[in-house]
């Protein structure tokens, strides 16, 4: 989704031992890359800390953006959704952010959030998170330890709920991962120190509470406010009582969509209007007490189609783009002096689902696979990638990308679109092909939906893999909707879905996206459930020797490929295209894609 003829591919991880530097908002530059290193440095090492540049004002700047804002709340497992992130990413405060230097992610501690952070014991685990004293939101109340508070609190509370398909769940349907491992959070200098003691050791806290993990900072008082709660630090994990559940509603609901009275802000800037649908716009947040940031008013334009998308950034009607990489585009805003194109692999992965409470594919292994193989993934990648990112190839992890050290090809065993080889598995796991070309097998129809939200190279994706797995006597279904990420995908309503994960440098916060639903998998929209994915993964979250960690990971996706719930198909482009006029415009995606250095943006 990025830069002027930039092949920027790889977006490497890791944690800066430096200290205190100011950074420029990560201009990037031209070529390409060194490989990606996950490593965010060493288990309570100094972080580099990160304060926002003095820009000039550059007025108002609209950008076109795939998908609109939805919910203000975007950290439980229903409202889980990038698009909302690309709002929320200057607006909630998170501890530690990201950077972008000489092509490499970075994370760094946000100097303007946090007078300090610092891991003052590794046996036990005991870290110190200092807020700054100016910190407040915008209605003037302090960022606090009784936000941090109610995030370990969301994460951890053992109070518990029925769903419809009778499982047990969190009330607050948030995920536990690593904040399960903090035996006790406590406050002192009037709420601005905040403590976190851990029963057991988490390698990726860098994550907590924080961009890094996806993740971030809600405004405690608020919940107060609208509950009667008088102080939402008395409240304990282990409380299950009206007040508990006081909490939870309003967590789940009443942060749901957007109001500027509950919607507040922490960041540079605040959520000024939103239709959740086709406009957001931001303002510089008047409560900000660090730099403000480069535009004063930021519109946010939702637009579908990449080609018309570049129409508008064509026609000034946006300074910037960020559609899913589109081959077209790509090649046409190139041609010109006039745009300025970031094209980066990044941490963001397609990949297709396959609804396992639906006994078709979770009784039907053989189907499974054998939809796996006649899936066209090197067809699909050299059709709709390749000419956006030369060289990119079918991907081969779940857990890992290309450009990551540590990434190990699991999947390139499956016979890629073959359907003589797919009907061999369907035959010898007793399926019969009918008159109408299509495998049978006791109830069992080979036919399904496979579902996705309206993108153009979705539709051609589902088109390639009709075609390649109609020889191989399976029935794929076209079914997209505008708003299927938003509401069906979330419900785990959808036979197979297509879509994608926005990865995140630290490995842990993709956790809740496999594990077991009752053990974490807050977002295991498909319900999957393996127990050896969740406990190896879940003995990776608390391993500190990053070499040890890859091999758990690893050992991860092999179990997950034995499975093949999931099938991987390629490593995103992180594009966008803005006019030369204006920059540094790039991308990272768990930062909110290409609004994440939004601060920084000048008019040349």
């Amino acid at each position: 989704m990025r830069r002027k003829t930039v092949s920027a591919f790889a977006l490497m991880t890791s944690a800066a031992l430096l200290l205190s530097a100011c950074g420029g908002g990560g201009a990037g530059s031209e070529g390409e890359g060194g490989q990606q290193d996950s490593n965010p440095g060493a288990i309570g090492g100094q972080d580099e800390i990160f304060k926002r540049p003095a820009v000039d004002d550059i007025g108002e700047v609209a950008i076109a953006v795939e998908e609109g804002f939805t919910n203000y709340n975007n950290f439980t497992g229903a409202t889980n959704n990038f698009a909302s992130t690309m709002a929320l990413s200057n607006v909630q405060p998170s501890p530690y952010i990201v950077d972008l230097v000489d092509g490499k992610v970075v994370i760094k501690v946000d100097g303007d959030l946090m007078e300090s952070i610092k891991v003052t014991s590794n046996d036990p685990q005991v870290i110190e998170w200092k807020v700054r004293k100016e910190a407040v939101w915008s209605d003037g109340q302090p960022i606090d330890c009784k936000d941090f508070h109610l995030k370990w609190l969301a994460a951890t509370s053992q109070a518990r709920t029925t769903t419809s398909d009778g499982e047990s769940a969190s009330i607050f349907d948030a995920t536990p991962t690593g904040y399960e491992d903090i035996e006790k959070l406590e406050c002192a200098d009037g709420n601005k120190t905040i403590t976190t003691t851990f029963k057991k050791p988490y390698a990726d806290y860098r994550g907590l509470f924080s961009q890094p993990g996806s993740d971030g900072l809600l405004p405690a008082h608020v919940l107060e406010q609208k509950t009667g709660i008088e102080d939402i630090t008395k409240i304990t994990p282990a409380q299950n009582d009206e007040t508990v559940k006081k909490a939870a509603e309003f967590f789940t609901k009443g942060w749901n969509g957007w109001s500027a009275d509950v919607a507040l802000s922490g960041g540079p800037y605040v959520i000024t209007s939103a239709d959740l649908s086709d406009q957001t716009v931001l303002e510089r947040n008047p409560k900000w007490w660090g730099n403000k940031g480069g535009p004063a008013k930021v519109i946010l334009k939702t637009n579908r189609d990449a080609q018309s998308a570049a129409q508008q950034l064509q026609n000034k009607e946006v300074q910037a783009i960020a559609p899913q990489a589109d081959n077209a585009v790509a090649q046409q805003l190139r041609g010109s002096d006039a745009y300025t194109v970031f094209a980066s692999g990044g941490q963001t992965y397609e990949h297709i689902d396959l609804n396992m409470a639906n006994p078709l594919f979770g009784q039907n292994k053989e189907l499974r696979e054998a939809f796996a193989i006649c899936t066209p993934r090197t067809e699909i990648v050299e059709k709709l990638v390749q000419d956006v990112q030369p060289g990119a190839k079918p991907l081969g992890s779940l857990t890992f990308m290309p450009n990551e050290v540590g990434y190990e090809d699991h999947y390139s065993d499956l016979a890629d679109g073959d359907a003589e080889a797919a009907k061999k598995v369907m035959e010898a796991g007793g399926w019969t092909l009918g008159g109408d070309n299509v495998y049978t097998k006791g109830e069992f129809r080979a036919s399904f939906k496979l579902s996705h939200k309206t993108v153009t190279r979705r539709a051609q994706t589902v088109r390639l893999v009709q075609a390649s797995c109609a020889k191989a006597g399976i029935e794929v279904i076209a079914d997209e909707a505008a708003d299927f990420n938003d509401k069906r995908l979330p419900a785990s309503e959808f036979e197979a879905a297509l879509f994608a994960w926005v990865g995140a440098p630290l490995k842990a916060g993709a956790f809740g996206n496999y594990a077991q639903k009752a053990k974490g998998g807050s977002a295991n929209y498909n319900n999957y459930d393996s127990a050896t994915v969740t406990d190896t993964w879940a003995k990776a979250n608390s391993e500190l020797d990053y070499e040890k960690r890859i091999t758990l990971m690893n050992d991860v996706d092999k179990a997950m490929r034995a499975d093949l719930a999931s099938i991987p198909l390629f490593q995103h482009t992180d594009f966008t295209a803005s006019s030369s006029e204006y920059g540094p415009v790039s991308y990272i995606g768990v930062a909110g894609g290409i609004t994440w250095n939004l601060y920084a943006w000048q008019k040349k």
